[in-house]
């Protein structure tokens, strides 16, 4: 299987991750665009409600406190502010100077409200000027306005002017005031128009991301993929399957590309055994005795005809010793299972110029062409070299537990230089060395300290 050196992710995940995108750049872009002119818009709704109160305010105190600052006159104030304010709230205290706690009206500090306006008094009793204080958050206006003597009252105190207690402009007393902004209007279309605004660059933003997704991780592997397809030849087994696994990005586009290439694998298992099926054992891979006789001939003939020797070296499994409980189990369910091991070992060791056949159970043959008696002595050491030596399958060493043995071999071979000798001479040869010869023994897999027994 190939690897994967990269990071792979679903559509559903790119394609939620790509609108997340397309909302923050809609909001980015059309946040400013909508609050930069309501910023505006807000300062001159503030700007026109403070005029207004101020305006009426005034108003309202020069009609009916000219003729005193009686309940009366008082309630007339308040009536004709609301009226043009609704929703105002409202209160009208005298100046310390003339301020009869007992009998006129005081503010009480005991709600959020009133302890503002107290604060607001005292404000404007200090300074002697208009106070406005705007709060975006509650959407009001609070105001406090001095109420100044005018000249037309000074008749009506004529005592408090000779001390000079009152006198034009003096302090009479102070106006405070709680109403709410007139902002609703602007807010309202503040967010209809950025509604507005985000719906459309988010369509627009989600349109571009989005064919930019589909299209680089969508459809260009996806064609790709398709040109594979179109190039792959199955007509005949004989023809090389060009196809390799190539990792996608995109999770589903992977899990088409690892189907197909699970399907020719299969395919090129199929056709490989095809092809071995005839002459070759299906559990270890090594020729069919059957061809034994075939290929000695052949070699017979052909060291004749061109002068060269070759030797026959035949292999018997004298023990072998199951180490392990998965190696029981397999024995178990598969009796005779480590003949085939090592037969898998001979035919995965063996040089490619060499045949390896499996004569019987226990006795395996190897046909080393332009092998002599140095080169076969040669061969005969590496033999058990490579037993113990064997490099185990990727297979197998992905697996935690894997079958262990211990297998107990001897070893006979015959060379054939030239002379007379027949395949019958070479192989009865080859018997006789093998049964004198000495056992040697190797463990499968091979330990962490490997040992020849024959260097």
């Amino acid at each position: 299987m190939a690897k994967i050196n990269f990071k792979q992710y679903t559509f559903k995940s790119v394609l939620i991750h790509q609108l997340f995108i397309a909302i923050a750049v809609a909001f980015a872009i059309s946040l400013p665009l909508t609050a930069i002119p309501a910023f505006f818009a807000l300062n001159h709704a503030v700007d026109s409600d403070i005029k207004n109160l101020e305006k009426e305010s005034y108003g309202a105190v020069h009609e009916y406190l000219n003729t005193g600052w009686q309940p009366y006159n008082i309630d007339k104030v308040y009536q004709q502010i609301r009226e043009k304010m609704p929703g105002a709230a409202l209160f009208l205290q005298k100046a310390p100077e003339f301020l009869d706690p007992e009998v006129d009206d005081v503010v009480d500090p005991s709600t959020p409200t009133t302890a503002t306006f107290q604060r607001l008094i005292r404000d404007v009793e200090r300074n002697e000027r208009v106070v406005i204080e705007t709060n975006i958050i509650s959407s009001t206006i609070n105001a406090a306005i001095p109420i100044k003597f005018q000249s037309q009252c000074l008749v009506c105190h004529s005592q408090e002017v000779k001390t000079g207690q009152v006198y034009a402009g003096a302090l009479a007393g102070t106006m405070v005031l709680q109403v709410p902004m007139s902002i609703n209007q602007v807010s309202a279309s503040s967010i209809i128009l950025f509604f507005i605004v985000f719906l459309t660059i988010f369509i627009i933003v989600a349109t571009i991301i989005t064919n930019r997704l589909v299209q680089m991780n969508l459809l260009v592997p996806l064609s790709g993929l398709n040109e594979r397809v179109k190039r792959l030849r199955l007509s005949s087994h004989e023809q090389e399957i060009d196809w390799e696994r190539t990792p996608q990005k995109m999770i589903e586009i992977d899990q088409i590309d690892e189907s197909i290439s699970a399907h020719i694998n299969t395919i090129k298992g199929i056709y490989d055994k095809l092809d071995a099926l005839v002459v070759t054992e299906h559990e270890t891979g090594l020729f069919h005795k059957e061809r034994f006789n075939e290929v000695m001939k052949y070699e017979l003939f052909r060291s004749h005809r061109y002068q060269h020797a070759f030797s026959l070296l035949l292999i018997k499994l004298v023990n072998v010793k199951v180490l392990n409980s998965t190696a029981k189990n397999i024995e178990i369910e598969a009796p005779g299972s480590k003949f085939m091991v090592f037969g898998e070992i001979l035919h995965n060791d063996t040089r490619e110029t060499d045949m390896a056949f499996r004569l019987e159970e226990h006795i395996f043959a190897i046909v080393t062409p332009e092998t002599d008696e140095v080169g076969i002595e040669t061969v005969k050491k590496d033999i058990y070299n490579r037993l113990i030596n064997s490099e185990v399958p990727q297979d197998e060493q992905r697996k935690i537990a894997r079958p262990e043995y211990e297998f107990t071999i001897q070893i006979g071979h015959a060379t054939y230089t030239g002379d007379d000798k027949t395949a019958k001479d070479l192989l009865k040869e080859a018997v006789v060395k093998m049964r004198d010869s000495e056992e040697i023994t190797g463990r499968y897999p091979p330990s962490n300290q490997k040992k020849s027994q024959l260097e």
